[in-house]
């Protein structure tokens, strides 16, 4: 089988060379179409192999204390990268390609999960941070409240009892419900990271040739 990409002859886009249908446009793809030969352009292999080289070799570099050899030689690897993007682009197909497409797929993925949690709990925080505060207010109210009712029964001040026994309440409902929201934010930041975690690994890229394969095309 041909590692050369076959191009679609409607909008001129690259796919497999045993795609049955154009990655780009969904146009079936003809098996007489003569796939296009790129000379003088390093497959995604070689291209892929020269960008690590050139990273390595500047990590050596760097070791080395050669700041102006570490500059050069990064330099070379973006080049190299480029030149490996152009390729993978250009050949889909490539056991590279595809293996370094899927992987940065998974990548972002994982960062919208992270970026997805940070925010989350970011958030949870600051809510859980106010309603401690409030809580702590209401504690501070509760104390004095308490001792103010029972100097008041001690006096058999009926009227002043009544009013202070009802704040009290008032106080310790305030209380129960700072702490039910305290607990529901946490379970909501826990649920919107594991839904987001869910999506993270539920999905999956599928080309138009995996679509019509059935998505067997890894098998």
């Amino acid at each position: 089988m041909s590692s050369v990409p076959r191009v679609c002859s409607a909008c001129g886009a690259p796919s497999a060379w045993d795609a049955r249908f154009c990655q780009h446009c969904g146009r079936l793809l003809r098996k007489d179409e003569a796939p296009p030969r790129y000379y003088g352009v390093l497959s995604p292999g070689p291209a892929f192999v020269l960008t690590v080289g050139f990273v390595v070799a500047s990590v050596v570099a760097l070791i080395a204390g050669s700041v102006v050899a570490t500059i050069l030689l990064l330099a070379l690897a973006v080049a190299a990268f480029v030149f490996f993007y152009g390729a993978a682009r250009r050949n889909p197909g490539d056991p590279v390609a595809r293996r370094f497409f899927t992987s940065g797929y998974h990548l972002r993925g994982w960062a919208i999960v992270a970026r997805a949690s940070i925010f989350a709990w970011t958030r949870a925080l600051r809510d859980v941070v106010r309603l401690r505060g409030e809580a702590r207010s209401l504690r501070r109210e509760r104390e004095p409240t308490l001792r103010s009712l029972g100097e008041a029964a001690y006096r058999e001040d009926e009227p002043l009892v009544r009013a202070l026994r009802d704040r009290v309440r008032e106080i310790d409902d305030e209380l129960a419900k700072r702490d039910g929201e305290r607990a529901e934010v946490l379970a909501a930041a826990r649920r919107h990271v594991h839904e987001e975690r869910e999506v993270a690994q539920s999905t999956r890229r599928l080309s138009v040739s995996d679509i019509a394969s059935g998505g067997d095309s890894e098998k």
